[in-house]
């Protein structure tokens, strides 16, 4: 079976199999990201460093281990956001909320994106949500 590694067509920097192409029936417990932890810390730690790149590097191997971790695609919005790279940034919010419709912060985050956007009735979806 041969691993597709073309990069997803949203600009996320994931894998498509990672991304838009993810099954999400076939994921990993949440637990099961205890692990990495720490890489994520690093990762973390390098953005807030002004480390963009390193950063990035780190999270898209996080989320190539764990394509569903909350807190990486979090981590990955945020270095798109630094990048200017709004569209790839909304498909991680959309992802987000997908995976967690109760994450607030998601949720507002993307009902603001959207309005800054000019898709208003969409907007108003999530803010009623």
């Amino acid at each position: 079976m041969a691993i597709d590694l073309r990069s997803c067509a949203c600009g996320s920097g994931l894998r498509y199999a990672r991304c838009c192409g993810l099954d999400l029936n076939t994921l990993s417990p949440p637990q099961a990201t205890e692990p990495l932890r720490p890489l994520l810390a690093e990762a973390s730690a390098a953005l807030q460093k002004g480390e963009a790149e390193r950063a990035e590097a780190l999270v898209l191997r996080l989320l190539e281990l764990a394509p569903a971790w909350e807190d990486a695609l979090t981590l990955l919005y945020a270095v798109r956001r630094r990048q200017n790279k709004a569209a790839a940034a909304e498909v991680l919010l959309r992802r987000i909320v997908a995976l967690n419709p109760n994450n607030f912060w998601a949720t507002n985050e993307l009902g603001l994106t959207l309005f800054q956007r000019g898709a208003l009735a969409e907007a108003e979806t999530y803010a009623r949500n």
